[in-house]
């Protein structure tokens, strides 16, 4: 599932190049949230988890892409379903990065966590960018975040097979 996740998120990041135009957008978009449904479904786990846990976690989540999107709101237009929709993705993403606390190794649990946080604010100065207004070094920060996110979730992944409960050094 991982491989899918990267190889749809590469389709996104060659449409992406070219924002401005309507219909790249709309399928850059498309591949993103198809990348992020992939990497959902790679960290869903069969273990149990604790809800109480993961509450007050997706509060602040949803939080924070609320005060996101009402930043953006005015100037997303047609965009807005499909902002929502791959916002959504974002948060569940995030959760099931948040639930593989205990069930992988630390290692493999911070690579991926703090991987997908990246993701996140990768993908939000993308959005101030292309909807609203531009940022300081945007495109610098936003490919910084971008890859370093896509390198810590695969080496989060690839470190799934370490002991659970090992506690080494993330290097």
């Amino acid at each position: 599932m991982g491989i899918f996740g990267v190889d749809l998120l590469l389709i996104g990041d060659i449409l992406i190049i070219n924002h401005l135009n309507q219909v790249s957008l709309a399928a850059s978009l498309l591949f993103f949230t198809l990348g992020k449904l992939f990497f959902s479904l790679k960290f869903i786990h069969k273990e149990d988890f604790n809800v109480v846990r993961l509450i007050p976690f997706s509060i602040l989540l949803f939080a924070y892409i609320f005060l996101l999107v009402g930043f953006v709101y005015q100037d997303l237009n047609v965009f807005f379903s499909a902002a929502i929709f791959s916002f959504f993705f974002t948060l569940v993403i995030f959760q099931f990065a948040f639930l593989r606390k205990g069930v992988y190794s630390s290692r493999s649990y911070y690579y991926v966590f703090f991987g997908v946080l990246l993701f996140l604010v990768s993908e939000s100065i993308m959005a101030i960018k292309t909807f609203k207004q531009n940022i300081p070094y945007q495109d610098f920060l936003i490919m910084l975040a971008y890859g370093s996110s896509i390198y810590l979730i695969t080496m989060g992944i690839v470190f799934e097979k370490d002991a659970v409960g090992d506690n080494e050094k993330v290097t």
